[in-house]
């Protein structure tokens, strides 16, 4: 379970102007300030709303969305158009996200649904904007290198297509999968198999191919991509 620290209640049919009422000055400070970021009604100026709705992303994305949390994804270095589909499956609850416990409310849960549901369309696009102008930093992470072999030949046959450059295309609404964290990874294919995350049927019937083998091949795979991008270090091009 992944913490959101300090973070106000906005869950779906909760009032948060009510709640500050009820909050500590810690909380309501959060509160309100969080409610004036998300209300459709007000609109502070230009660089203080990019800023607070970064700072509102930064709480789980860590800073300028490069998460050093494994269960979270990076989010900087994806596309304009791939970050709007995320945010848009979100809102109709085509993905289920990780629960977030909060640390002021430890008895309340949020998800990424709810605050995608809170988001204006005019915020979705700052975010995205501001996110699709930043390079993708791969997670360095641990990957075994024959797993990785295996799984490049696997990604060539079934994930190229739409996952180009080795999962690294910064230009597909795919998402990137080359140096994103393998736990997030994994549990997308999860997602994927369990009915949790809604697909397009051809990569239905791609995710319902792989073994088990198969999917941690790959997430080695992408793993190493990652580490790949410094010199003389394993390439890809080794496997063919």
């Amino acid at each position: 379970m992944q913490y959101f620290d300090n973070m106000p209640n906005i869950l779906p049919g909760r009032v948060m102007m009510a709640s500050c009422l009820n909050a500590d000055r810690n909380t309501k400070g959060w509160l309100l300030a969080i409610a004036a970021v998300l209300s459709l009604g007000s609109h502070p100026t230009a660089a203080d709303e990019l800023h607070r709705l970064v700072r509102l992303c930064e709480k789980c994305h860590g800073e300028d969305g490069y998460s050093v949390k494994p269960e979270v994804p990076i989010i900087a270095g994806f596309s304009r158009e791939g970050f709007h589909e995320t945010m848009e499956s979100f809102r109709r609850f085509k993905r289920t996200a990780l629960a977030l416990r909060l640390r002021n409310l430890p008895d309340e849960y949020l998800r990424m649904n709810e605050i995608a549901l809170r988001l204006n369309d005019d915020s979705v696009t700052i975010l995205a904007d501001y996110y699709s102008a930043l390079p993708f930093k791969p997670a360095l992470q641990e990957a075994d290198e024959e797993l990785a072999r295996r799984g490049a030949a696997i990604h060539d046959k079934k994930c190229e297509k739409c996952h180009s450059e080795n999962g690294a295309s910064p230009l597909d609404d795919a998402a990137i999968l080359a140096g994103q964290w393998t736990p997030y990874l994994r549990r997308q294919f999860d997602n994927i198999l369990g009915g949790k995350r809604k697909v397009p049927k051809r990569m239905l019937r791609a995710v319902r191919s792989l073994s088990q083998d198969d999917i941690e091949a790959l997430l080695n795979f992408y793993a190493m991509e990652g580490k790949v991008r410094a010199p003389g270090t394993w390439t890809h091009e080794t496997t063919r």
